[in-house]
Order: C-alpha cells, then structure tokens, then sequence
C-alpha cells in the first residue's frame, strides 16, 4: 500500500504500472522524471514503468515551460515514466492521457469536463486540469515523461492562475484526493496494457469543447494561426481551414475559441 493524501493507494490491481515514488513536496515531478530518464540513458540501464507522486510542485509547469500552480495538498500530480513502444503513435499519448484523465474525472467526481487542443481539461471557460508529454530519445530506445496535474480542493480563484477551477468547486463538495487518484492510476494502467490508438482521435473528438465550424486562434512560435475547427488528423494535430486553405498544426496553445 502507498500512503498518499489521508489514505493509500493499492497497486496490487496493476499489470505495467511497476515502481511508484513517492514524495512529500518536490520542484517538478516531470523535471525529475526528465532527469531520471536522461540518468538512466547514461547508465545503459532499463528503466521500468515508473509512477512519481507528490503531495505538491513549487516550480510546476506546462507546456513550453508555463508556470501551473500546485499547491501542496490541494491536487493530484504525478508523471508516468515509460517505454515508448515500437509503433507506438507518440503524437496521440499526450491526447489520450488528457481523455482518460477526463473520464475518470467524470466518473469520479460528476463534473462535466471538456478537451481543449492538445491536452488541457476545461469545464466551461475555466482550467481543471492539464497534461505535459516530454519524451528523450536515445539509439532505439524512446521514453516519456507523462505529467498530470488536477486541481482538485479549494477555489480557482486561490491558485493564482488566470480562468482555473479545482474538482471541489465544480462539484459542490469536498474530494477525496486518494480515491481520485487510485482511480485514476487504474485507468492508465489498463489503458497502457492494452492500448487503442486507433481510436484515440475519434474518442477526443468527442470530448473536445470545440465544435466543427468553431472559429479558433492558435498561438504558435511568436505568430496566430486562425481558422475553423475541422477536427483532428491522424495524428492528433489541429486542422484548421484558413483564408488560404486548410492548415495543420501540430504545436501551440489555442488563444481563443
């Protein structure tokens, strides 16, 4: 059993998750999880299926290094350190973390959350939750570091982050951060041992808050790409129809929608 928040976690149920960490307060889970990856590509070693948990991040983070607030004891942060497996699609991992994570929240929680391209969860117009994929390659060999951060206790408006909410306040009541995130590790670890790629773009899809016909701008290297919202390609980039045709992006952050 693995103490964490008021009660413990059980990892008997899982078949790829295969070490957990865990920490009280730590800069970044998935800075350490870059590091660890990088530690063992120097030491010609096999690094396992590794979950860190931690109770808070003081320096947290998001895509392209932006600050996320995580105070201690108010969510749910972890990184899944794995193999990537030949094959496998990695444009479509931080998708799909991103819908498992919504389910659960749902299933959990009773909240009505949403995608936004490529991996924030939103209910409303306001942030619950967020996912990072960091990957480093070597040889043959590729690894990700899958971070997961969820507001869960308090008000948004203590975070300090501009439009956040936390599961508590959507719902109404108190959450009990164990629960979720036992939950939440049982559904990654049954959707890491058997993976549906395939069907990753369709499934978010259907879950994302944009609507074909959305007008979207999206933020990319200093300049705005905007158009509307044609759904995805098979690889989980944004098709946007532009003035000039339709465009593809791959990277960015939506701007407005």
């Amino acid at each position: 059993m693995i103490a964490y928040g008021e009660g413990f976690v059980d990892p008997d149920r899982w078949a790829v998750l295969e070490n957990v960490v865990s920490f009280h307060v730590i800069p970044s889970s998935n800075a350490l999880g870059r590091e660890l990856i990088e530690l063992y590509f120097d030491e010609d070693q096999t690094l396992r299926t590794t979950v860190l948990l931690t109770e808070g991040q003081g320096e947290a983070y998001g895509r392209a290094g932006r600050a996320w607030a995580a105070p201690e004891g108010r969510g749910v942060y972890l990184t899944i350190m794995r193999a990537v497996a030949e094959g496998e699609p990695l444009s479509l991992v931080p998708i799909a973390a991103a819908r498992w994570a919504r389910e659960v929240l749902r299933e959990q929680c009773g909240v009505e959350v949403e995608l936004k391209w490529p991996n924030d969860l939103y209910c409303g117009r306001r942030k619950l939750a967020g996912v990072i994929a960091e990957s480093r390659t070597q040889g043959d060999a590729t690894f990700v570091a899958l971070g997961i951060g969820i507001n869960v206790l308090g008000s948004g408006g203590d975070l300090g982050v501009e439009n956040a909410t936390t599961l508590e306040q959507e719902a109404g009541r108190p959450i009990d951060r164990t629960a979720l995130l036992q939950a939440l590790l049982d559904r990654f670890d049954r959707e890491l041992a058997a993976p549906r790629w395939a069907d990753e773009v369709r499934e978010w899809e259907r879950a994302s808050l944009h609507r074909p016909g959305d007008k979207i701008t999206v933020r990319r290297n200093g300049e705005e790409v905007t158009g509307q919202y044609l759904g995805l390609d098979p690889s989980g980039f944004l098709r946007l129809r532009t003035e000039s045709g339709e465009a593809v992006v791959s990277s960015g952050e939506v701007a407005s929608w």
